[in-house]
């Protein structure tokens, strides 16, 4: 695992809003209260080109807040050292997720867009879910995270 740090909520409104040493991260947003329930979200991140910046990270536990720009239940900031990067997230309520990062390549914290509001700097969704003239909707990221947990491998770049 990589250095992993929690994000300040300012980025990571800007990850909600896109088109969007070792350790176990310190994840202080409560999981819902849904469930007393919790599992652990394993994440693989597969870094194609650039070894360098930071991978901006949003986890989305509802289709709405997904869709429409709401609160992450869970933000990271994991630096890239080299072409695998992974993270535990432990204590999510088992149910439904969505994920969306970008690769903050010149270390803003911001996702970098053109005149036409097209991303300049590499964006991924979790199930590997392809743009295709729009970001992915929830049907096509979202993901089941069991009591027992699960696992996602992300391709970026």
């Amino acid at each position: 695992m990589k250095h992993l740090i929690i994000i300040s909520a300012a980025v990571a409104a800007l990850i909600a809003g896109s088109a969007s040493a070792a350790q176990t991260p310190d994840v202080t947003a409560p999981a819902p209260a849904a469930s007393s329930a919790k599992a652990d979200l394993s994440l693989t991140f597969k870094v194609a080109k650039f070894q360098k910046g930071a991978l901006m990270i949003a986890i989305f536990d509802s289709e709405a807040a997904y869709m429409n720009s709401g609160q992450p239940v869970r933000v990271l900031k994991l630096d890239v050292t080299s072409d695998t990067l992974t993270a535990v997230i432990p204590g999510l309520a088992p149910g439904r997720y969505g994920i969306k990062l970008f690769h903050d390549l010149n270390g803003d914290g911001k996702l970098g867009m053109n005149m036409f509001g097209i991303p300049t700097e590499p964006v991924a969704f979790s199930n590997n879910a392809k743009i295709n003239m729009r970001a992915p909707n929830w049907a096509e990221a979202g993901f089941d995270v069991p009591a027992s947990g699960a696992a996602q491998t992300i391709d970026i770049d």
